[in-house]
């Protein structure tokens, strides 16, 4: 067709409804992000804690296998509290990764390429930009994280039978609280420091050097004050403890001392800073003055 014949034509399709108007930005950012093959490789990868878990539980009710691996019969019950307590951490660590990887490419381009002022000129606010960004990762890391959990919690109850599951129901509360805290503050985190650099490649450099330069901060300030108040700086030692106190709230404290409520501090915190960083960045038009 020419160019000549070709004249505006209003769009005419099925229009969403404006409560889930954010999921068009989701589902386009979705798309893009499985566009490439080694990420999709390595997710399928984060994977694996979920199902060594659920190997082990499938294990631990197999009398036969057991025997023959020279196993007590009832090894997992005695560790059930610690067995889940220590596969927590190693879901959420692959989410991080996975949100490292991503969040870069969902605003920093924008950004980048002035693209911002486009996805604000339709019928879409800075709320619904930020929630359909932040759907992504929801998205992505639910079923590495808190769903995963709750699945080998619930392949555990079924072979368990009877109350079993009422009598742990703190464990799948703590899976759920403390995989939900974790995604929201990381990827709020990780998005604002994406909208703020712009480049992708620097911005996950920030986010790596971000984690381990206040994890080592932290202890300085630890060591300094002979206190706990360094740890608020470090976010995956505050996830733990909040993740403690939800298994166990008689034991709520972390390895320097840093109690629940601080750690809660922590992470709210760090999500608030966040927004308010992506509220003053995320513009339909830059103001030079």
């Amino acid at each position: 067709m020419a160019v000549y014949e070709r004249t505006w034509r209003p769009y005419d399709g099925e229009l969403t409804s404006l409560p889930l108007r954010f999921l068009v930005v989701t589902r386009f950012a979705l798309r893009e992000v499985f566009s490439s093959r080694i990420f999709v490789a390595f997710y399928a990868g984060c994977a694996i804690p979920t199902v060594v878990g659920l190997a082990l539980v499938y294990l631990s009710h197999n009398l036969a296998m057991l025997e023959k691996a020279g196993i007590p019969a009832d090894f997992m019950s005695g560790l059930t509290l610690s067995f889940f307590s220590y596969l927590f951490p190693w879901q959420a660590t692959p989410a991080f990764f996975v949100a490292v990887i991503v969040s870069p490419s969902l605003i920093a381009a924008d950004l980048a390429n002035n693209g911002l002022p486009l996805f604000l000129a339709r019928p879409i606010n800075r709320a619904d930009y930020v929630i359909g960004k932040m759907a992504v990762l929801f998205l992505l890391l639910s079923p590495v994280t808190w769903m995963g959990g709750l699945l080998v919690f619930s392949m555990q109850a079924y072979f368990e039978g009877g109350t079993w599951w009422l009598d742990h129901i703190r464990i799948a509360m703590a899976y759920f609280v403390g995989h939900v805290s974790w995604i929201l503050v990381i990827s709020l985190l990780t998005l604002a420091i994406s909208a703020w650099v712009r480049f992708k490649a620097v911005a996950r450099g920030a986010l790596f050097g971000m984690f381990f330069i206040l994890g080592g901060f932290s202890q300085a300030i630890n060591a300094i004050t002979g206190s706990f108040w360094g740890s608020i700086l470090n976010l995956p030692e505050a996830i733990i403890v909040v993740v403690i106190s939800l298994f166990d709230p008689a034991n709520a404290t972390g390895p320097t001392g840093l109690p629940a409520w601080a750690a809660w501090f922590s992470l709210l915190a760090t999500a608030l800073f966040s927004l308010y960083l992506l509220w003053l960045k995320l513009r339909a038009h830059e103001v030079v003055s």
